[in-house]
């Protein structure tokens, strides 16, 4: 909500900046708003581009803004041209290539894809993750650390974290029951979703664990502080702020995007979904690692076909934790795989990490 109340005020200073009034505004302004964007003529620096991805999400949401306006009797009519585009959906659980039309809105920019393969250069290292999650932790307390920890060590989108409740973490029985079998993770279900499909996602044991301690006991704390301080029923979501003032207030998804970006020093290109790519990324290496050390070999030895294989196989586990739709999501994984070779010694140790009992990050 507060995304799209930004976008439409931004464009809505548009309009009084070019002297046009919305309630009479046409579609072909609404393009001329975007192509302002991406050629530096409409954005917060001067003369500075903006990405196309950003033009058309605001192009988008005025769009939408003006159509209710009209449904709504607020202005005149307005119309808008759509095109019809074909999408490839596919899954490994499918034999055939789905195909999916979608309408989408007539002239919107071309927008990148390729950018987040390039965006895996900058891969952190697990010691740069830790100190950066240490940093979280003495600036910004433990509640916010930890769940910045959750995204890290699962790949949960930060819309999908902030969603969370208490109800969704395994209770400490089953916990239990987990480390008597001698599982390694707790299965958590996730109901609020990118795409409202529910899943179930891995949750590291040691990590689940800490969290069903926080809710039992600190948790608690902040539920009775903020009864006392508002007196009303704190919420149900999982992660509650345990800063001074507001005690028991939810964590919102902004406040989890300033902790990845203002902790400083921090990984570069840090930030939420960044943090997703890194996961990932370092799932896949580990998974092919272990591969390779049950058969006493290196990457070298097994050829990049091996690789490429067992690469695919992971990946398909990898996209249910993720909840992406589609494998071509998650075939940019496999492409940055093909070239890690080089750059193996930054896994060394990340599953480790994720599983480390830290006296920085671990339970108190």
């Amino acid at each position: 909500m507060l995304r799209i109340a930004y976008s439409i005020a931004n464009f809505l200073d548009w309009c009084e900046a070019r002297h046009v009034a919305w309630q009479d505004l046409s579609y072909d302004e609404v393009l001329a708003y975007q192509a302002e964007q991406i050629r530096g003529a409409w954005s917060a620096q001067k003369n500075r581009k903006l990405k196309p991805a950003t033009a058309n999400a605001r192009a988008d949401e005025a769009t939408h803004f003006l159509r209710w306006a009209a449904e709504a009797k607020l202005r005149r009519p307005f119309g808008i041209r759509t095109v019809t585009k074909t999408r490839v959906v596919r899954t490994g659980a499918a034999s055939r290539v789905v195909h999916a039309a979608v309408s989408v809105r007539a002239g919107r920019a071309r927008e990148e894809h390729g950018s987040p393969m390039g965006m895996l250069i900058f891969l952190p290292t697990a010691e740069e993750v830790r100190a950066w999650l240490r940093r979280v932790k003495v600036q910004r307390g433990y509640a916010k650390a930890l769940a910045c920890r959750l995204i890290i060590e699962t790949g949960l989108r930060k819309s999908e974290l902030v969603a969370l409740t208490t109800a969704q973490v395994p209770d400490e029985e089953m916990l239990a029951h987990l480390r008597a079998e001698g599982r390694i993770v707790a299965p958590m279900r996730v109901t609020v979703t990118k795409g409202g499909r529910p899943r179930t996602i891995q949750l590291p044991l040691p990590l689940a664990a800490e969290i069903r301690n926080w809710i039992d006991t600190r948790r608690l704390t902040l539920v009775r502080r903020y009864r006392r301080r508002t007196d009303e029923v704190a919420s149900e979501r999982l992660f509650l702020s345990d800063a001074r003032g507001y005690e028991g207030s939810v964590i919102e998804h902004h406040t989890v995007y300033r902790c990845f970006y203002e902790v400083k020093p921090r990984p570069r290109k840090w930030s939420p979904h960044f943090a997703r790519h890194t996961f990932a990324c370092f799932y896949l290496l580990h998974a092919l690692e272990s591969e390779a050390k049950a058969a006493n070999a290196t990457f070298n030895e097994l050829g990049a076909d091996w690789v490429q294989s067992r690469g695919r196989f992971w990946l398909d586990t990898l996209r249910r934790q993720l909840g992406h739709v589609s494998e071509d999501t998650t075939d940019i994984y496999l492409r940055w795989l093909a070239t890690a070779t080089g750059i193996t010694a930054l896994a060394s140790g990340w599953h480790a990490f994720l599983e480390a009992a830290d006296d920085e990050t671990g339970v108190p």
